[in-house]
């Protein structure tokens, strides 16, 4: 079953699945854009399946891919100051959300045990529920950027 956290391979690069939201009548991944545009293709492969990037909205580095297969809904929550961890497939690690607004919340990580390649996307969890997707970080402050559950709820609900 793929759920939030599987990482993905999208042509030579890969990144990880912030989210598994509903979107326009089905279930669809949802990943950091910035991975597609630098890997040149809208196509990955997760948990064995094929996939395609149907929608890249103009105003947030989000990607909505559907998912033709077993996958578990994730459960989003708004970011909120304090204790969190960012956690994927492969590793998790404790961090500090120091500050938010409706689309980011900004996140202090820990020194010596920083994001690599290959973490962007990584679901940003409180209280068991995904709060932001990491979508950069700065390696010399040990700071991070992640896009709000409540951006990718916003942009989940668009109908164009």
């Amino acid at each position: 079953m793929i759920k939030s956290g599987d990482q993905f391979i999208a042509g030579r690069s890969g990144g990880v699945i912030g989210a598994i939201v509903p979107w326009r009548g089905i279930l669809a991944g949802v990943a950091p854009a910035h991975i597609f545009h630098a890997a040149g293709t809208r196509n990955l492969r997760v948990g064995g399946l094929a996939c395609k990037v149907a929608y890249i909205p103009s105003d947030a580095d989000l990607a909505f891919f559907p998912i033709l297969g077993a996958c578990q809904l994730t459960e989003l929550a708004a970011p909120k100051l304090g204790d969190a961890e960012l956690k994927n497939a492969q590793h998790s690690m404790r961090c500090r959300i120091s500050d938010t607004s409706w689309f980011i919340a900004y996140v202090v990580l820990p020194l010596g045990n920083l994001p690599g390649p290959g973490d962007s996307g990584s679901p940003l969890m409180q209280d068991g529920n995904v709060v932001g997707l990491l979508l950069s970080l700065n390696m010399h402050t040990c700071k991070g950027i992640a896009i709000s559950a409540e951006m990718i709820k916003e942009v989940a609900e668009r109908k164009c």
